[in-house]
């Protein structure tokens, strides 16, 4: 008799003879297997090159054969993406719709993407809450990926200089775990944008700054906006609320200034988003009019419309920059850039792309 912790097992002298004969032939079985297996593989290794090759073929068709499927997908209009080797960096798609929209949405409306090339590098996004500025930024990394693997772009045109690395801050979260704030996984990324950027990288900057106070949300924003737009060169998007930055960054020559085209009512407190990339500045983020619209009571947004007016600081800030460019007025970064060109050598201080973007600069005032 033998047992395990469920069952119990009952042998008579018959019985143990046949379970000894099957485990004689379940090893015997094994042995054979074996060997077989063995001089299978053997025989099988006598053509690895040849396999290999095979396979590598079929990985290539199997893969040809998706971004095909894929592309056709895509439906009317797409296009063959055209890679340039220009010396400035170009991203230049033409009526770009988001594909993963396609199968679904019938009436996505589609926008231009045009950065660097005969365009400033940078476009500084401006526009009301949930206007569709997140998405433009989206539709653009996700075409850039599409072109350079290989697959149709859903526009009518598709032109761009090969992109080295896509780096993005976008969103706000924390990470409670590292004892990292929201705002500290926002510099960190930041950081890594600064750090790691080349002129061929696609950069995305969704409302850098909203973690903290205004006060040094609006510098840490333009402080790194003047940096990534004269000093690394690379092409994206920089998205934010603070439209003093619009002001600041006016006559920059890398940077153009967009907004999302809306329809206001003011008497209703109501926004029609027409989600339609544009030339200029956005009138503001509308962000009364969004909480009217998601149902928050009359009173506690007409309190908060009386308290924005009272201490919204960037507006003023805007105020000042207006009234001052109407006199001798240099933008903060261009003083930054000569003051370290007084402290050190031309080429230590800004470098050859920064002494460039600067001397345009003063040609624009």
């Amino acid at each position: 008799m033998s047992a395990t912790q469920k069952v119990k097992r009952y042998y008579n002298p018959e019985l143990r003879g046949l379970v000894r004969k099957l485990q004689e032939a379940q090893e015997t079985h094994g042995q054979i297997v074996k060997e077989v297996s063995g001089r299978f593989f053997k025989k099988f290794d006598e053509d690895y090159v040849t396999w290999l090759a095979a396979v590598r073929i079929v990985a290539q068709l199997n893969c040809l054969i998706c971004l095909a499927k894929a592309s056709s997908a895509l439906g009317k209009p797409s296009y063959r993406p055209e890679f340039v080797h220009d010396e400035r960096s170009v991203v230049d798609f033409e009526d770009l719709r988001h594909p993963c929209m396609l199968p679904n949405v019938t009436d996505f409306i589609p926008n231009d993407v045009k950065l660097g090339g005969g365009m400033p590098n940078l476009n500084l996004l401006t526009g009301a809450n949930a206007a569709g500025k997140s998405t433009v930024l989206r539709i653009t990394c996700v075409a850039v990926i599409m072109a350079q693997i290989g697959c149709y772009v859903p526009a009518i045109s598709a032109r761009l200089t090969p992109v080295d690395r896509i780096i993005s801050r976008l969103g706000a979260q924390d990470n409670i775990f590292a004892a990292q704030s929201t705002f500290f996984v926002e510099l960190a990324e930041t950081k890594k944008i600064l750090s790691e950027a080349t002129p061929r990288s696609l950069v995305i900057l969704d409302e850098l700054g909203r973690g903290t106070s205004s006060y040094d949300g609006v510098a840490v924003a333009q402080a790194v906006l003047h940096h990534v737009a004269s000093h690394i060169g690379c092409v994206g998007f920089f998205a934010t609320h603070y439209h003093s930055l619009a002001a600041e960054f006016a006559t920059h020559p890398e940077v153009r200034n967009c907004r999302m085209r809306i329809h206001v009512d003011d008497e209703n407190r109501r926004v029609t988003f027409l989600y339609k990339l544009e030339d200029g500045v956005a009138e503001g983020s509308f962000g009364m009019h969004c909480a009217s619209i998601c149902g928050i009571p009359e009173k506690v947004v007409g309190e908060a419309e009386v308290a924005a007016k009272k201490w919204e600081h960037t507006a003023k800030i805007k105020e000042t920059l207006d009234v001052a460019r109407q006199g001798c007025w240099i933008p903060l970064g261009m003083q930054s850039d000569v003051a370290w060109m007084l402290r050190e050598e031309l080429e230590e201080a800004v470098g050859a792309r920064g002494v460039d973007v600067l001397r345009r600069a003063i040609e624009g005032l």
